[in-house]
């Protein structure tokens, strides 16, 4: 049995694969897709950049290659979203971890259940949307509007194709920025129009404004940290088939 963790981007994931045997690269149609055994479980890691849709896609590739093997050791037992989240609740600090009860659609409103862990009780609801949450204002607003603790980019989009599939569904997000911190510059504008952030834009960007490198180094250096965080629990929590039942 394997269990299927979705993220935006590489870096949220490749704290986790430092950490498995016989890692190998996996020949799927995404940006990022790895295998490896960690204390005897199998671990896929898929990314496939920022949104719901990238991330649905991502989803729909790994469930479809199980399927095609059809052996026993390569069903999924679970499907993890996971990754890097803002912090809408002003209580939350950087590097918190946060396990969804449910995930909130922010474009149709719907509501998916996360299954439980058994070692780590549920902390609130994670909103998913289209776009970065990039200042101060945004957050306060969405914690108004949905009582949401924190606000990312992918769950919704994994959620349904998990749901659709009948599989069990998780939602593991660190806290990346904190409720009270803005970006100084709009992230959203540094996305691709297939909805990935854009290195590229963000290197020219800051090319023609230098006081933005120092930012950006501490962005990256924070980024680094939790990610390491990450890491270190989703390596260490219990994930199977004991830890099934419904959030709801």
């Amino acid at each position: 049995m394997s269990l299927l963790f979705v993220a935006a981007e590489a870096g949220e994931l490749e704290n986790v694969a430092e950490r498995l045997e016989n890692l190998r690269k996996l020949s799927w149609p995404i940006d990022y897709a790895y295998e490896g055994i960690y204390q005897g479980q199998r671990f896929l890691l898929a990314a496939n950049g920022a949104g719901p849709k990238l991330a649905a896609q991502a989803t729909e590739v790994a469930i479809r290659a199980v399927s095609i093997a059809d052996l026993s050791s390569s069903r999924l037992e679970a499907v993890i979203t996971t990754g890097f989240a803002g912090g809408l609740d002003p209580a939350l600090k950087v590097g918190d971890i946060v396990i969804a009860e449910q995930v909130i659609d922010f474009a149709t409103g719907e509501h998916f259940p996360c299954a439980a862990l058994p070692d780590h009780p549920a902390a609130g609801v994670v909103l998913s949307q289209d776009r970065i949450a990039n200042n101060l204002e945004e957050k306060q607003e969405l914690f108004a509007k949905t009582g949401a603790c924190v606000v990312e980019m992918e769950a919704a989009g994994v959620a349904a194709r998990s749901k659709r599939a009948g599989l069990p569904f998780h939602c593991i997000k660190v806290i990346s920025d904190g409720a009270t911190e803005s970006f100084n510059f709009d992230l959203n504008r540094m996305r691709t129009t297939e909805g990935r952030v854009s290195r590229g834009k963000i290197i020219v960007h800051a090319l023609v404004r230098p006081n933005l490198v120092p930012g950006l180094f501490r962005l990256k250096r924070r980024s680094d940290e939790v990610a390491q965080v990450l890491g270190e629990f989703l390596v260490s929590c219990r994930i199977g088939s004991d830890s099934h039942s419904s959030g709801e």
